[in-house]
């Protein structure tokens, strides 16, 4: 009657006759982890096989980071499985099985039931889910950012981009700000925010309140509908793929930060697919074992910004990180062409 590709979810309508077995649906919010399951699923081609484990994990993403909300678990679930149920130990369904690490056994994942149940009157109305956007990236608060940035707050969501022409661009919402409340309820991190803005109908209105250099706004901003998760919006270029252009400064040094830089040069530019109006330093080489590295700062990023320091060229990188002292703790706003997104993380500076 209806599917969702951005959670991967059917609704079938059966011609049977009445009085059908039914399983229960369980509340997958109550879930915790450690506690017992058992998974259902015809794998491989053998009927009605069952494997028992424990929940893992609670709101794993693995495709889409700003929706996914798996649950995992070690309850072996192979090819065949999918769309089979996750039981809990009362016998209630609290997940369907979707997806299996192809790097280890014994590692699956099942989309959480009340996630599935949450979109069924629109599939069965509809035939397809709409929901609320925005247009921002986002990141959870935690000590390291609210330290290095000065925030003067410990929660909420922060903006890492903001797409263009989007509402929220329409809104006037910017990086670094953080929204702390929607409808005048708290908002304590990324996640919580993007589901609620998700579960809205497209043309509604939200009501932000968002923190940006110590002050308080207000922002109303109308929903458009989100877009269907399309891999085509993503460039093809593997960054960092050729090595560095002799045109190019290149900085030898990695500094305390454990990254080696060089100005963008046209060819650069053109061949990570840049937006022309790109102001940074390419970053050529990531130390292994350095806070950068563990941070998951990754080779063919691009360095625009260190603690809302502009960084355009290797001499800007090389004062800024010349001024760090060991200890301290710096946001670095990267741009990942891989992701056609701008994102916010932070380091902490090593000793020379």
């Amino acid at each position: 009657m209806g599917t969702d590709p951005d959670t991967d979810i059917a609704l079938l309508k059966i011609d049977a006759p009445a009085g059908l077995p039914v399983a229960p649906l369980g509340d997958s919010a109550k879930l915790r982890m450690g506690e017992w399951v058992c998974a259902i699923g015809n794998p491989l081609g053998y009927e009605h096989t069952v494997t028992v484990g424990v929940v893992s994990f609670l709101g794993r993403k693995l495709f889409d980071m700003s929706l996914d909300n798996y649950i995992q678990t070690d309850a072996a679930i192979n090819f065949g499985n999918s769309g089979g149920p996750l039981i809990n130990s009362r016998g209630e369904v609290i997940g369907i099985n979707a997806a299996i690490s192809s790097r280890a056994s014994s590692i699956g994942f099942a989309v959480p039931i009340g996630s599935a149940a949450a979109i069924l009157p629109q599939l069965r109305a509809r035939g397809r889910v709409s929901r609320g956007y925005i247009g921002v990236a986002l990141r959870d608060i935690d000590p390291d950012i609210e330290h290095s940035l000065k925030l003067g707050v410990s929660h909420g969501a922060m903006v890492e981009d903001v797409t263009e022409g989007s509402p929220a661009d329409h809104a006037g919402l910017h990086p670094y700000d953080v929204v702390v409340s929607l409808d005048d309820h708290a908002i304590r991190n990324d996640d919580q925010l993007i589901r609620e803005i998700a579960a809205r109908t497209p043309g509604s209105t939200a009501h932000l309140r968002t923190m940006r250099d110590g002050r308080e706004q207000s922002v109303l901003i109308k929903l458009t509908e989100r877009p269907q998760r399309d891999g085509a919006e993503t460039s093809n270029v593997r960054p960092g793929g050729q090595p560095p252009s002799d045109r190019a400064k290149v900085d030898p040094d990695p500094l305390p930060l454990g990254l080696t830089v060089r100005d963008l040069d046209r060819q650069t530019l053109e061949r990570l697919e840049l937006p022309k109006q790109t102001r940074g330093v390419l970053i050529a080489r990531v130390e292994p074992m350095s806070s950068s590295f563990d941070n998951g700062i990754e080779r063919g990023t691009v360095l625009l910004e260190i603690n809302r320091q502009r960084v355009e060229t290797v001499a800007d990188y090389r004062r800024i990180a010349r001024a760090a002292r060991p200890g301290d703790i710096l946001t670095l706003w990267i741009y990942a062409p891989d992701q056609v997104q701008r994102q916010l993380k932070t380091i902490r500076v090593e000793g020379r």
